[in-house]
């Protein structure tokens, strides 16, 4: 079964009290959902409850990652992605 990932749509800025309807037609695009879950460790030592950056790719960038997670108190992590694509972890902590 195909998993759907919504499509962004972006309404431009409007008055609340406006009374004007926009209209505003939403779809999806049918993906492959892969489910990451892995644990933080270096040098035999779990990384616990620090920020885990990921880019959708595996070239070098100065770009913001594509998605942020956070480690619990056990170090796990995990995020939904697409699957095909190659990824890039990146551990931070204070």
């Amino acid at each position: 079964m195909a998993n759907y990932k919504p499509v962004v749509r972006t309404i431009g800025a409007a008055s609340a009290a406006s009374g004007i309807v926009l209209p505003a037609k939403l779809s999806t695009t049918s993906w492959v959902l892969l489910l990451v879950r892995g644990t933080a460790v270096f040098s035999n030592t779990i990384l616990r409850s620090g920020a885990v950056a990921i880019w959708k790719s595996t070239a070098p960038t100065t770009a913001a990652p594509s998605e942020v997670t956070f480690t619990d108190a056990n170090a796990v992590y995990g995020i939904s992605t697409k699957a095909g694509v190659q990824l890039r972890f990146k551990f931070y902590a204070k």
